[in-house]
């Protein structure tokens, strides 16, 4: 197996020549800190154990409250990295529950961006939050929070 030189060299010129480090460090500071403060602010939903961190394409940390469990769902605080943007996704279990439930929200509608193709996406619905101040903690706790009580209403 061979790797790519070029990106390896790269990469490391921008740790030693940047803050890349530092820069992503203070993210997962960041969404580690949105992850405990939204658990502290909804004593309802259940929060899994940590952040998820998925190679840069995205990360994320998922929750659910035992009714949006009892129906084979769950809801997601999602950074994008590459656009650098927050969302908030509400998942299936599984890829056939994902279908399911877009097939019931698509004949009933919904405020949010429903999944073009949930057999190949990990949402079934999402909210972007492309305007959010990263920088103002309890603006972004409070918004998330918004997002995700009213994601979880679409269901309820």
């Amino acid at each position: 197996m061979t790797f790519d030189r070029e990106l390896l060299a790269l990469y490391r010129q921008l740790l030693q020549t940047t803050r890349l480090a530092d820069a992503y460090a203070e993210f997962v500071r960041m969404f580690r800190f949105l992850r405990v403060r939204l658990e502290q602010e909804m004593p309802a939903y259940t929060f899994q154990g940590g952040i998820v961190e998925n190679a840069m394409d995205y990360s994320y940390f998922q929750c659910a409250s035992p009714a949006l469990k009892g129906l084979g769902l769950k809801l997601a605080v999602v950074f994008v990295h590459r656009p650098f943007r927050l969302e908030v996704w509400l998942s299936g279990r599984n890829r056939a529950c994902q279908q399911q439930w877009h097939k019931r929200l698509q004949a009933g509608g919904t405020p949010f961006e429903l999944a073009q193709d949930p057999a190949r996406q990990d949402y079934i619905l999402r909210a972007p939050l492309p305007n959010v101040d990263l920088a103002d903690a309890d603006r972004l706790v409070q918004v998330l929070r918004q997002t995700l009580e009213a994601m979880a209403g679409t269901i309820q």
